[in-house]
């Protein structure tokens, strides 16, 4: 099955709330509208400022893989950025060209936002 971004979004909203994520994007062929049925779903959240475990990140990331009928691949937003070597910093461009915000903490509320 091939999800539209929209799609994504709206099974994230919740989940990312649960946990008071700051900021969840999408990348990869997903983010570039060229998915197809052999393609995962790549996502970066952010972790800044989160008092999260290591536990409750496995919980987060079981409960998304929970939504889709596809693989998941999660990354840290932080762990992107801090990147030396030259797969991480391959890997950090790509992110930066692809990555599509489905998510994001607002200052008043939290809301979904339409990128």
């Amino acid at each position: 099955m091939v999800y539209t971004i929209e799609e994504i979004k709206e099974k994230i909203q919740p989940i990312a709330e649960k946990y008071e994520l700051p900021v969840v994007y999408l990348f990869g062929s997903y983010a570039r509208n060229e998915a197809d049925e052999d393609s995962d779903i790549d996502l970066a959240i952010s972790v800044k400022n989160l008092d999260i475990t290591g536990f409750e990140l496995l919980d987060l990331e079981d409960e998304v893989k929970s939504q889709f009928n596809i693989p998941v691949d999660f990354l840290i937003v932080e762990d992107i950025e801090m990147g030396k070597s030259p797969i991480a910093l391959q890997v950090k461009k790509n992110f930066e060209q692809e990555k599509v915000r489905l998510y994001e903490t607002g200052t008043v509320r939290k809301r979904l936002l339409f990128s």
